[in-house]
């Protein structure tokens, strides 16, 4: 087997080994990869469970702003319709909504840009921290920032604990304003009916009558009888829930001045000068009270005496009227016990079917959960297969792959063992090239030096034939050459004057002109 056949099978062995199909099929075979897959499918389906829940609640929240729309349409419909009767009544409390949403719009718009500037520093914060620097410049920088961002937090925060605790405050003050007003609505539907008198029905005997009863009576008591009539009645013309907080705060004060404003903040709708105005009232109601009780107890005594023979009498007829009142008494109780019985058979009832909607609807959920389990479960089965099929199909196509490899890896071995040789051979050749080009360049070289000595042999017999001695004489540098004597004497034999002066040519045509 030769060198190359055993490095494949080497590297196919181990290609086969580390493959991460069989790695990851290992993986998943072991009890730790089972454990971690129930882990991951629990975990899969709570998290499909509560993004139900928080689909649900988004359901819900958004049925709730349809109700809310619908509200504030039929609002605006009753209350702040054009056409109603109405209309100027209401006028104020549109303007005071308008008002509120326009400070409550204001109100978001501040609140999200001081979210905002704190969501931008802190998002500062953390690109400051994605480049660190090891430097005290860097870290004090870092320090101011965070700093900068806790103060800033704190301040919102206390801020917003102001407004909640305001907001808290104005509600606990709505919520008994609300509570007095019910319970004086209560108390205006519990009162017994007022017999509206007609023209007709009012008469002179009447009145006559009346002033007789007056009359009969002592003084004390007509003038306190008179003084309740003009006033409105034993309550001073207050309802009797204004009248019984009023009286409960001036007897836990005791009389003193000092519960004037709490009557007045405990009673929505009275002013100062009102709760100062029954007070007086109240005043002069029991001063006239302790002396119509006087006078009563004056005029029993005078009637005592009167009154010895009748006395039998009256104890019957106190008796039959006790009797007579016990009856009744009982007879209320009895119609009370049947209508508390009633209810408690019709709260019994509205119970049972509550209970039994109730369990209807968990059924329902528990089904359409255990539905959704089944369908979450086959769906996984599903994933599952499809998830072996494309392992598998890795698989496969990792061993391909790895098989045409390891195919291009021999083809490359053998390419490469043809290219060395074909190398080598080129070495060969280019060598034996050189060589000849050296011995040739050789031959040359010597054929060009054997030249170069004939040609100094030559030159070197030339040389002997021709050679001349010549004497050293310095005094040659000085004397005149045979040029310049020759021309010293045409100079000693051209010293006479000059009479044709050479010029130019003058063309016959020009003659004379």
């Amino acid at each position: 087997m030769s060198a190359a056949e055993k490095r494949q099978n080497m590297t196919g062995n181990q290609a086969k080994t580390n493959h991460p199909g069989a790695r990851k099929k290992e993986r998943l075979d072991s009890p730790k990869a089972k454990a971690g897959g129930d882990a991951k499918e629990g975990w899969a389906w709570k998290r499909k469970t509560d993004q139900a829940k928080k689909m649900e609640i988004l359901r819900e929240i958004d049925q709730l702003q349809k109700k809310i729309t619908n509200l504030d349409r039929e609002k605006s419909t009753h209350l702040y319709n054009k056409r109603s009767d109405f209309r100027k009544e209401f006028c104020v409390l549109e303007e005071h909504e308008l008002k509120l949403l326009s400070e409550r719009k204001q109100e978001k718009t501040k609140l999200k840009q001081q979210l905002g500037k704190m969501h931008s520093n802190v998002k500062h914060f953390q690109r400051e921290l994605q480049n660190v620097k090891p430097t005290p410049e860097f870290v004090e920088k870092l320090k101011e920032l965070m700093e900068d961002i806790e103060s800033q937090l704190n301040e919102f925060k206390t801020q917003q604990r102001q407004i909640y605790e305001e907001l808290m405050k104005e509600e606990h003050i709505l919520n008994q304003e609300i509570n007095t007003l019910e319970k004086r609505i209560d108390s205006w539907a519990q009162a017994p009916p007022i017999s509206i008198e007609t023209k007709a029905t009012k008469s002179k005997p009447v009145a006559s009558s009346a002033r007789n009863i007056m009359a009969d009576l002592p003084p004390d008591v007509a003038a306190f009888e008179r003084f309740v009539e003009q006033t409105g009645g034993p309550r001073g013309g207050w309802d009797e829930y204004d009248h019984g907080t009023f009286l409960r705060i001036r007897n836990k004060h005791k009389g003193k001045a000092t519960f004037l404003d709490e009557a007045t903040n405990s009673l929505p709708g009275r002013t100062i000068t009102d709760v100062n105005a029954h007070e007086a009232w109240y005043q002069e109601y029991t001063s006239l009270q302790e002396k119509k009780k006087d006078a009563i107890m004056k005029w029993r005594a005078i009637k005592e005496v009167e009154k010895g023979s009748s006395l039998e009498q009256a104890e019957q007829t106190a008796e039959e009227e006790a009797r007579l009142r016990e009856k009744k008494a009982e007879a209320k109780a009895r119609q009370l016990e049947k209508e508390k019985q009633e209810r408690y058979e019709r709260l019994s009832a509205w119970k049972v079917q509550k209970e039994l909607e109730k369990a209807q609807e968990e059924e329902r959920r528990e089904q359409e959960e255990a539905r959704k389990a089944r369908e979450y479960e086959k769906e996984m089965q599903r994933k599952m297969q499809v998830k072996a099929k494309a392992i598998e199909y890795a698989k496969l196509k990792k061993e391909d792959e790895e098989f045409q490899q390891m195919e291009a890896l021999s083809r490359q071995e053998v390419e490469l063992e043809e290219k060395k040789q074909a190398r080598r051979q080129e070495v060969a050749r280019f060598q034996e090239r050189d060589q000849r080009k050296l011995q040739e360049k050789k031959a040359r070289e010597q054929a060009k030096e054997e030249a170069r000595k004939e040609q100094a042999k030559r030159l070197q017999r030339l040389k002997g034939k021709v050679e001349v001695q010549v004497e050293r004489d310095p005094s040659r540098l000085y004397r005149l050459t045979e040029g310049w004597k020759e021309r010293k004497k045409d100079d000693a034999s051209s010293s006479g004057p000059v009479i044709n002066m050479p010029r130019r040519a003058v063309p016959s045509w020009r003659t004379g002109l």
